[in-house]
């Protein structure tokens, strides 16, 4: 009983030693907070982009309209010269 006990206490021992080094230790990636950030940013714009995704593309839509009817405009004009 008293070698279980004692293998018990060593083994609490070693437990706690490992938990003391695992909080005091700063190893690791230095860049986590940055990590963290940039993926943040990328979540709301992901989440803003499905929000308003409707008005998104029809503003995209609406500007290519724009730009081709601005280049096919620019063409025509430009072979009847």
């Amino acid at each position: 009983m008293k070698k279980l006990r004692n293998k018990l206490n060593l083994a609490v021992l070693k437990g706690q030693m490992a938990m003391r080094d695992f909080l005091s230790n700063e190893r690791g990636d230095t860049n986590f907070i940055s990590i963290a950030i940039v993926l943040i940013i990328v979540m709301v714009i992901a989440v803003a982009f499905i929000a308003f995704k409707d008005e998104i593309m029809n503003l995209l839509n609406q500007k290519k309209n724009e730009f081709t009817n601005a280049l096919n405009g620019s063409g025509t004009s430009s072979t009847s010269s």
